[in-house]
């Protein structure tokens, strides 16, 4: 069984919260956002804002899969330019980022496992 059946909004924004508790520190915007599909069960994906590099981006678990998730990255129409503080900036939301899609995959996996 596909891992994005199993997810519902309210496991997502729980695994979230759970996630949040652990102290990473980011300027980062994460939140769940509902995604509308064809089935009676309220879905949803996390948006992770970046505000270093103005840019959202989407996880969501990979189709197919056993469990592994990606994160989506909007295109961006302009240029952005940082400062050195602001580059370790972005590193350390992106760092926070992947540990987020290493979290989703740790307790997709051991849902998965529990079907």
């Amino acid at each position: 069984m596909p891992v994005r059946d199993l997810l519902d909004i309210q496991l997502l924004e729980q695994w979230l919260e759970e996630f949040r508790s652990l102290g990473y520190l980011t300027g980062s915007d994460m939140r769940v956002l509902e995604q509308q599909d064809d089935t009676e069960v309220t879905r949803g994906l996390i948006v992770v804002d970046l505000t270093e590099a103005a840019t959202i981006t989407y996880l969501q678990p990979i189709a197919g899969s056993d469990g592994r998730w990606k994160a989506t990255m909007e295109a961006r129409d302009t240029t952005i330019e940082l400062t050195a503080v602001g580059i370790v900036n972005l590193g350390n939301e992106l760092n926070v980022l992947g540990a987020l899609v290493s979290f989703l995959e740790t307790k997709s996996r051991a849902l998965l496992a529990t079907c």
